[in-house]
């Protein structure tokens, strides 16, 4: 125990997870560097300038998004009915 008595906060490595945070980080930072021109996006009658590098993060993260909603989705139509007592005869 500490001198105030708290335990001692054991020192935590930074796990698999960490690393790879961190590398897809990094990868997009590079990404966006090379990629500050704009282009002009126009949608259902609007019209404005974004980076290219914007544009290509929210549409993967939009992408995403959707991915795991349908996944839950289907995970929710392909739940297994309870059984109900036992079926032997």
């Amino acid at each position: 125990m500490s001198e105030l008595g708290r335990p001692k906060e054991k020192k935590q490595r930074a796990g698999w997870r960490t690393w790879v945070t961190i590398i897809l980080l990094v990868l997009l930072l590079i990404f966006a560097v090379q990629n500050l021109q704009t282009v002009r996006v126009a949608y259902f009658g609007w019209s404005f300038d974004v980076w290219v590098w914007l544009l290509v993060v929210v549409s993967f993260a939009l992408g995403v998004l959707m991915g795991g909603l349908v996944r839950r989705g289907v995970r929710k139509l392909r739940k297994p009915e309870p059984v109900e007592g036992n079926s032997e005869k």
